[in-house]
């Protein structure tokens, strides 16, 4: 919770000497952010034990393997899990505690950079103009990202349509290829703030001095470089199962017994890998820095509320 404190405005105010009341409040950004993003993961991970409980297990009224993501994928990419009831109406309720505390540390540390550039600090002018052409991107990103849940891709689609072997206007024509893009396209959006928000607030900390154990500058790059490749390849990976052009590790049915899956461990790695990389480490650099732990402590930004005096009122 906000740390929330009044104080006396020491500044002569025009209306005779009563000072306004000033309200404080010390918004701990890098606790907000940790927790929008550790719940993110609560709620995936929860989805999943739900699912399996409940929906898909062997006594249960769903088939695993007919699922739209399974059938195109070829194993239960992450999604599957939160796509269908309970875990689907849970997982949409929690993941508001995780997308509104994202969208105001995307607003807040926006200018946050701002101010510090404004104050003099000009090695933030690449950090502020990257802010600046993408925080918006990331709030609207971070504010939709529930439409998967709306778009929820249909289960069990008779019959499914592979795109590796149907035309692009069989595509357009087929209502459960139509449903799964519009399930993709918020979620990728959502990986794509991920990335943008680790690249901003890398940068930002370690011009300033809040990034954890003080890592060399190619450290930094290393690891930022390797989060936006991954990103790169995993949204090829994705996009060429949805569209049936072949990218190199693609799952894929063996010719002689079509129930073995081949490269189902690199899919697997991939999506973890970038979990690791956009989520778990963001969330343990922002803990770092929320307490000091090999840096020195991250301010809290401050927000001022003044109350007008009488004399102002009237």
């Amino acid at each position: 919770m906000p740390d929330q404190r009044s104080l006396t405005d020491e500044t002569t105010h025009l209306f005779g000497n009563r000072k306004p009341l000033v309200t404080e409040w010390q918004i701990p950004l890098e606790l907000i952010k940790a927790f929008g993003l550790s719940v993110a993961m609560v709620s995936i991970i929860g989805g999943h034990f739900i699912s399996m409980k409940t929906t898909f297990c062997d006594t249960c009224r769903m088939d695993l393997q007919k699922t739209y993501i399974v059938q195109l994928f070829g194993f239960p990419h992450t999604c599957v899990f939160i796509d269908e009831n309970p875990a689907k109406t849970l997982s949409t309720i929690v993941f508001l505690f995780a997308s509104l505390p994202l969208m105001f540390c995307t607003y807040f540390e926006k200018v946050r950079v701002e101010h510090s550039y404004a104050a003099g600090d000009i090695r933030l002018k690449n950090v502020n103009t990257f802010a600046k052409y993408t925080w918006g991107i990331r709030f609207c990103s971070f504010a939709l990202v529930s439409l998967i849940y709306v778009n929820s891709p249909i289960y069990d689609p008779d019959p499914f349509v592979d795109p590796q072997h149907a035309t692009l206007t069989q595509l357009v024509a087929d209502r459960p290829w139509k449903q799964f893009i519009l399930h993709y396209i918020p979620y990728f959006f959502w990986q794509l703030s991920l990335s943008l928000m680790a690249i901003e607030q890398a940068w930002y900390h370690h011009y300033v001095g809040t990034f954890p154990f003080d890592p060399p500058k190619v450290i930094i790059r290393i690891y930022l470089g390797v989060t936006f490749v991954v990103f790169l390849y995993y949204t090829a990976w994705i996009t060429g199962f949805i569209f049936g052009f072949y990218v190199p590790g693609h799952t894929y049915h063996d010719k002689e017994d079509p129930d073995v899956v081949h490269n189902v461990s690199w899919g697997l790695f991939i999506m973890f890998l970038y979990d690791i990389l956009a989520i778990i480490v963001p969330i343990i650099l922002s803990i770092c820095r929320s307490y000091g732990v090999g840096c020195r402590k991250s301010p809290s930004c401050v927000i001022s509320f003044s109350g007008s005096t009488k004399e102002e009122e009237n």
